[in-house]
């Protein structure tokens, strides 16, 4: 199929080559003709200057990245292609994922999709639209997933500000029915109840999975204080491994209120403790001692713009979470969810501040993202989420 052409100039084609999907005014011949003439958010070819194919995408004259690539085939991007699309995508998580029914299926630019999010939780699937481009294929997106995943229930989890970048308006609609909200799903042998519409995202974070799963293995016979808890995934997975307590802080009381839902489910309503309030206080007057403290925040840095005060924050975080083991043994679990804060500089950070402390610690583990949420390596921002776990120990510590 013929789409109208934009053509990338010599630093356009450049970037293509290095695997780029998204592309800037600077980098297309001729912006100022061709945004008054195609529409925004319409399906484009890319041609390069010697008039040769690279790819069919969306453009949108209105936004800093005004064209993102969606493949460089030839093909017509319609009900047919998102099928291929999701079910290649299906069968690479069902690899990891066997037997289950809750995952990421669709992790925008790292499925070769940007500005397209879907999680599966059973029977529901949630969908996540961040660009114009993407919203306008909304209604084929929404068949061939059904082509593929028999659902009772798609939302359209829409609300979320970065839409505004794009000049979309929030919602949160339905497709087929509404469904039970919280949503129960089982995970991992936990029986969880997901606030799909009203919670967090979309609903429950996937992305920690395979570090959930790690805590479990390690958490026998452990007290576990949980910063940033939410609905208590880490928590409930420490559970499951043995753990004797857990101590959920978080500021929400709509998704303590959930966790307490999802200890009774489980059986463990006597050993879940929920401490409403902000996790920093929280910190600086614990309100017990915990063998295992998890930091989990969300993301400090969401925009270059962002990143001293961002970071100011995450050091703040981290430091409070150093010195609650200033005299005591036990484990540190620190994440951050935001791209723009690098591994190596959460380790440097470490570096600094221990020896600063004069404190002895190692550490025993480096977390990434679940593979249901791959990364792309042309596209960095797919690369989010990292984390150490640390043990301290005293015997080893100066007197």
């Amino acid at each position: 199929m013929k789409y109208p052409p934009v053509i990338l100039n010599t630093n356009g084609l450049k970037n293509y080559i290095q695997g780029k999907l998204w592309f800037t005014y600077k980098d297309l011949d001729s912006f100022e003709k061709i945004k008054d003439s195609i529409e925004p958010g319409s399906l484009v070819s890319l041609y390069s200057q010697h008039k040769h194919f690279l790819g069919q995408g969306y453009f949108n004259s209105h936004s800093y990245y005004s064209l993102k690539l969606l493949t460089k085939k030839e093909i017509s991007i319609d009900i047919s292609f998102f099928k291929e699309t999701f079910k290649l995508a299906l069968e690479f998580r069902e690899r990891f994922f066997p037997g289950e029914s809750s995952f990421r299926l669709i992790h925008s630019e790292g499925d070769h999709l940007p500005g397209l999010i879907i999680d599966l939780f059973d029977k529901v699937g949630v969908i996540q639209i961040h660009t114009l481009g993407m919203e306008r294929l909304k209604s084929i997106i929404i068949d061939a997933l059904l082509q593929i995943r028999p659902l009772e229930s798609i939302v359209l989890k829409n609300d979320f500000d970065k839409r505004k970048e794009e000049k979309l308006p929030l919602y949160v609609d339905f497709y087929l029915k509404e469904p039970q909200d919280p949503y129960p799903i089982e995970m991992d042998g936990i029986k969880f109840l997901i606030p799909i519409i009203k919670g967090q995202k979309t609903g429950f974070f996937l992305d920690q999975r395979e570090n959930r799963r790690f805590l479990s293995r390690i958490s026998h016979g452990l007290i576990i204080m949980d910063g940033f808890a939410y609905i208590g995934g880490f928590s409930f997975y420490a559970l499951k491994g043995g753990a004797k307590r857990v101590y959920l802080l978080e500021r929400s009381g709509y998704a303590l209120d959930i966790a307490l839902e999802i200890a009774k489910l489980n059986g463990w309503k006597d050993q879940v403790v929920p401490v409403e309030g902000d996790v920093f206080q929280l910190l600086k007057n614990p309100v017990a001692k915990a063998n295992l403290l998890i930091l989990d925040p969300p993301a400090f840095i969401k925009s270059k713009k962002d990143y001293f005060q961002g970071y100011k924050k995450y050091k703040e975080l981290y430091s409070l979470g150093l010195q609650y083991f200033k005299a005591q043994n036990g484990f540190l679990f620190l994440f951050s969810c935001s791209h723009f804060l690098k591994l190596q500089e959460l380790l440097l950070f470490l570096k600094e501040s221990l020896s600063k402390c004069n404190f002895s610690a190692k550490i025993f583990q480096v977390f990434h993202q679940s593979p249901d949420h791959p990364i792309n390596p042309c596209v960095e921002e797919t690369e989010y989420l990292k984390g150490v776990a640390l043990e301290f120990s005293h015997l080893h510590a100066p007197l």
